[in-house]
């Protein structure tokens, strides 16, 4: 998800201030009672009401046992109501501590054992206050009147509406989702539509999704859709399967505005490897809010607008998160940077490709303004942290911009980020993790400087002296907060434009020259400081 730096400016805070509540330990830890069991599946069904915005609904949750266990954690927000809870055939006993469910069996679980859970729920969802931001259901009207249903919960959590374990280090196989619609609308969610049944209600969609998937990317979309379908052959010569589905006002303008889509998923194919949900299909369904990663159902609200760059890039941005967020996922929201970072760098890929260099460095360069330096990138980990403003997206993103820099060679670096798309294909990860893979793959010491980037609030700050005596010009310099283990090469342009890197490091070097030197920051993320 991309975030609105308006948004940011207002509603920042201070790190330092942050306090972390016990709800929110017990939603971002890893305990006993949630690592005691894996998912493997959810069969969500749930009948959404518009008028009453009143939610009925169910969730079985099959699980394999870890670690012995007679009590697992389950995650559902307490304004919604438990009926009930069972466990072969028998209803199950269970605790409520806020926004959490500490349920009990009747007996010790054992290891490698496979159960299933029932749970059975209703009540009024929480309201989403600023979509998808301050997320929740929203419920609105289209321009003929009729209703408009959606949801957003990434930061909130999926517990919002649905029960689930609402870790992001615990992903289903695969997911059943039914949603019961009202009758003449449309219920869209993720994978596909295996079947529509009609009930008394309207109609129920049962939607499949054939891998594992974030909690907080099940998306709920209900409207007067129009829909069609097309089959795009990838550049690895297999078909995909992409959906579209909009509003009826908005078809004709859609069916224009989505071509771009097409394009965007070759260069995307291109850089970083096959989309990587082939059976599920690619989908854009257009909400009322922004724009969301939601897995194969991306969700789209850009009003159908390119940017200066010729481009939308809600719809580029959001389907990154295909490759960066949705296969290849954090295990702590404190990672989050891992899908935002990489999520925001494709879309400079994207143009690079697309119109050439110089058009990519002028929008990083666009972006490199948004950085604000206040919180390092990575926040605390156990807890529900969400970063207080936009630097994982755009200081992460100069961070990868000034490693290929550092690197100097296109060739061995976009083949280091299709290697950590297909590695880390499907999987979760952490900083440790990915850190350690482009230090090994790009064969030399980069993990100290990604460290510093995103660990320190600050970025690296070169101070400099330069006299000049007789038409030759002594440089001397040095890193002010940067350890000397740390190299950070730096390009200085001299004799008309023709370029030298330096190594500084934590004490003072000196180059003489024949002409003042002029700092390269196009492709580098640093600043100087000149000393008298």
């Amino acid at each position: 998800m991309l975030k609105k730096l308006s948004f940011l400016l207002l509603f920042s805070f201070s790190l330092s201030a942050q306090k972390f509540s016990h709800a929110d330990s017990l939603r971002g830890s890893l305990r006993p009672a949630r690592t005691s069991y894996d998912v493997l599946h959810y069969d969500l069904k749930v009948k959404v009401d518009p008028e009453k915005t009143y939610i009925t609904g169910s969730n079985i949750i099959q699980f394999v046992v870890k670690e012995k266990t007679k009590q697992i954690q389950v995650d559902l927000f307490s304004n919604l109501t438990i009926d009930q809870i069972v466990f072969e055939n028998k209803a199950l006993t269970y605790r409520r501590d806020g926004n959490a469910l500490f349920i009990d069996f009747p007996r010790v679980l054992l290891v490698k054992q496979k159960h299933q859970i029932q749970i059975s729920y209703q009540g009024q969802p929480r309201k989403a206050v600023r979509p998808p931001w301050d997320g929740g259901f929203s419920w609105t009207k289209d321009p003929a009147g009729k209703p408009w249903v959606t949801v957003s919960c990434e930061g909130l959590g999926a517990s919002a509406w649905w029960p689930c374990k609402d870790h992001p280090g615990d992903e289903p196989e695969s997911m059943d989702i039914r949603i019961e619609a009202p009758k003449g609308l449309m219920a869209v969610s993720n994978g596909n539509l295996v079947a529509s049944t009609p009930t008394p209600f309207g109609t129920e969609y049962h939607w499949k999704v054939q891998y594992p998937i974030n909690t907080y990317n099940v998306s709920v979309n209900i409207a007067d859709y129009a829909h069609w379908s097309e089959k795009m052959i990838q550049l690895n010569g297999k078909p995909l399967d992409l959906d579209y589905y909009v509003l009826q006002s908005n078809a004709e303008i859609a069916k224009k505005h989505f071509q771009q889509s097409q394009e965007m998923l070759r260069i995307f194919e291109k850089y970083f490897g096959p989309y990587p949900f082939p059976k599920d299909g690619y989908a854009l369904v257009e909400t009322d809010y922004w724009g969301m990663e939601h897995q194969s159902a991306v969700a789209y609200g850009n009003h159908y607008k390119n940017n200066a760059y010729g481009f939308d890039f809600i719809i580029v941005h959001e389907s990154a998160h295909e490759w960066f967020g949705n296969s290849i996922s954090c295990t702590d929201h404190a990672d989050l940077w891992i899908h935002e970072a990489l999520g925001t760098y494709a879309e400079a890929i994207y143009l690079e490709e697309k119109s050439g260099k110089e058009q990519a460095q002028s929008y990083l360069n666009g972006q490199k303004n948004n950085i604000k330096n206040r919180f390092p990138i990575i926040g605390p980990y156990g807890v529900n942290y969400q970063s207080p403003d936009s630097d994982m997206y755009f200081k992460g993103t100069w961070m990868f911009h000034t490693l290929r820099s550092i690197v100097a060679d296109d060739k061995l670096w976009f083949s280091t980020i299709k290697d950590f798309c297909l590695t880390f294909y499907h999987k979760n990860t952490n900083a440790e993790e990915v850190l350690n893979f482009f230090e090994k793959k790009l064969n030399r010491n980069v993990k100290a400087i990604m460290s510093y980037y995103l660990n320190r609030a600050d970025i690296p700050t070169l101070v400099y002296q330069l006299k000049e005596a007789n038409g030759v010009y002594t440089l001397r310099y040095k890193w002010k907060n940067v350890p000397g283990e740390i190299d950070l090469p730096i390009e200085i342009k001299h004799k008309e434009g023709l370029g030298e890197r330096i190594h500084p490091t934590d004490t003072w070097q000196q180059i003489k020259l024949t002409e003042a030197p002029e700092w390269d920051f196009e492709h580098f993320l640093f600043q100087v400081e000149k000393q008298i």
